[in-house]
């Protein structure tokens, strides 16, 4: 009996000596994640949950090399996935040593870390340009990542070696871990697309040459969040958003209210988060990035939020009601758009009656008060010109600062109209040969008809006074000699409309009258005589009445070996379809 005993006492004490050691060793084991360098430009990111607050282990290797001025890092930082604030940043947690003596090259960390309950996201990037001393002024000689990585690692005593090289970078690591019993990895993008699915609006994660548009209705004022994370570079927007009014394309956001700070990582990341009301009405959101520095690879040190890279907007619990996702509509009657380089493209259109019209113009500026892409309206029947595109009277259009635009509303009478654009050899649409503006697709002129769309009509440019003509010679090219004749039977008063070439004071491109009775010239297109004609300041215009006896006259025009219709060796005049001479009866 007493041996039976003995022996269930030694089985419960070697059942509850492995139950212990197995309670002991499941509270010892640790959840690990692993992330580290992955190539130029590109971030690792993964995602944990911390059930309660604990404190995570962090180790591993981070890296600081100068090579002619640049700055190339490796480090590692952690996000809070519900406020998107950093938690941890190597950089800052880092001993000021391993900064304040140059190169360090390769360097491990180790570090204890206490954090709250709740879900963080974990990131590891390599990148240049971070400027750690807080002078945003250095010169970076070396400007491609890819090009850095190479200079530092690929070239060991003047030979490559890949071997050497995937070797070495990828020890670049750093591992996280804590006890399993409080946390778990989850998915690294599942908040992000969470919050994103819940928004309004979420462009995020935008990639290279990005061109979006999104548009929403407002049922009643309602206030939105808006977050933005975006390429800001020496005053240029490179990678950002507007929000407009959809029906008549003025900018509501960013306003004067708008502050962007810096995004973390390199000098050009810029994020905002504001708050804004807006009335009922119709609106549309457009984003563009250009062709580098976004999430598909980062040129320099990516933001600290790099899964938000782009625009997300969202309104309060309570105001869901009040927005929704609309069908984007084309609010514009004329459109002369997508201008190529090169180009000359013209509209006519008639107003049945007196009206307001919105004119919508993007071009490129070439200096303070010049225009290179530009456009202009001329009345037909009087061949004034009603509108012009002028610099000074242009706003940022985002993209590179040469970019301007126009929205502006005009009063025009009754009459037909032609609206003109043009541009030069360079820098337009699907050409662009620095940053494009926001509104690509709108490089050109664009107009909008508020109310009586009725009363506007497109057409081929006609005039009223066309019935009027005594004699046209227009479109004139290099090395013509042109010439008509008109009579008249009683003595008339005739309108002259005339554009040529003036160079030095003189005209050489230009028209003249005469009595063929009498046989003398009784009107001649001079230089003071004439006045600036649009375009280039040596094209000239003359725009006046002469009164002409009874008789028989001849028109003549001429030009010389440059710069005439479509042939232009500078900037066009205005009204380049009338470039020669008109003459019309006044009655």
């Amino acid at each position: 009996m007493k041996t039976t005993i003995q022996k269930c006492t030694k089985i419960l004490l070697v059942f509850a000596f492995f139950v212990f050691s197995n309670s002991i060793f499941a509270q010892d084991i640790n959840t690990q994640i692993a992330i580290g360098y992955q190539q130029p430009g590109k971030v690792d990111v993964k995602a944990f949950v911390l059930k309660n607050e604990a404190t995570i282990q962090l180790e591993g290797y981070a890296g600081l090399f100068e090579r002619m001025g640049n700055d190339l890092i490796f480090y590692g930082w952690i996000l809070d996935s519900k406020s998107r604030k950093v938690v941890w940043n190597l950089l800052e947690a880092a001993n000021d040593d391993f900064f304040s003596h140059g190169d360090p090259g390769r360097f491990s960390f180790k570090k204890e870390v206490k954090l709250p309950a709740g879900q963080y996201e974990i990131y590891y990037a390599a990148g240049m340009n971070y400027d750690r001393f807080g002078n945003s002024d250095i010169q970076f000689q070396v400007n491609d990542l890819g090009e850095l990585f190479d200079l530092i690692f690929r070239r060991i005593d003047g030979e490559i070696n890949d071997d050497y090289n995937k070797h070495f970078i990828s020890k670049f690591v750093m591992n996280v871990s804590a006890p399993s019993s409080v946390m778990n990895e989850v998915p690294w993008d599942q908040k992000v697309n969470d919050f994103a699915k819940n928004s309004l609006v979420s462009i995020i994660r935008v990639g290279d040459n990005e061109n979006i548009k999104r548009s929403f209705e407002v049922t009643s004022d309602v206030k939105l969040n808006i977050l933005e994370i975006g390429e800001h570079s020496g005053g240029d927007l490179n990678d950002f958003a507007w929000i407009i009014n959809s029906n008549t394309y003025e900018k509501v956001w960013p306003n004067a209210e708008t502050k962007y700070r810096k995004a973390g990582g390199g000098n050009k990341n810029k994020t905002v988060f504001q708050t804004v009301t807006l009335p009922k009405g119709n609106y549309t959101l457009f984003y563009i990035s250009d062709d580098s520095h976004s999430y598909d690879k980062w040129n320099v040190l990516p933001p600290y939020d790099p899964q938000f890279w782009g625009i997300t907007i969202w309104p309060d619990l309570e105001d869901k009601g009040k927005v929704k996702v609309a069908e984007g509509s084309d609010p514009f009657a004329l459109k002369l758009v997508k201008a190529n380089d090169n180009s000359y493209i013209s509209q006519g259109f008639t107003l049945k009656k007196d009206m307001k019209v919105r004119v919508i113009s993007l071009g490129e500026a070439s200096g303070e008060d010049e225009m290179a892409d530009y456009g202009w309206i001329v009345n037909n029947d009087n061949h004034k010109t009603v509108w012009e595109f002028r610099n000074q009277n242009s706003k940022y259009a985002g993209g590179a600062e040469k970019n301007r635009i126009i929205n502006e509303v005009l009063d025009l009478p009754k009459g037909n109209y032609t609206a003109y654009y043009v541009t030069d050899d360079s820098h337009a649409f699907n050409r662009w040969n620095d940053s494009p503006p926001l509104f690509a697709d709108l490089w050109g002129l664009s107009i909008i008809i508020d109310s009586d769309k009725e009363s506007f009509l497109l057409t081929d440019g006609k005039s009223a006074s066309n019935d009027n003509v005594l004699v046209e010679i227009v479109k004139v090219r290099d090395d013509e000699r042109f010439s008509k004749t008109f009579k008249l039977d009683k003595e008339s008063k005739v309108r002259i409309y005339a554009i040529g070439e003036g160079v030095d004071g003189d005209m050489v491109d230009y028209g003249w009258i005469q009595n063929t009775v009498i046989d003398k010239v009784v009107w001649e297109m001079t230089f003071r005589t004439s006045e600036f004609a649009g375009g280039a300041q040596k094209n000239r215009m003359f725009d006046g009445n002469l009164l002409l006896p009874a008789g028989e006259y001849k028109v003549y025009y001429q030009t010389d070996d440059s710069h005439s219709y479509h042939d232009w060796n500078d900037s066009p005049p205005y009204d380049q379809d009338h470039y020669g001479i008109s003459v019309y009866m006044i009655k």
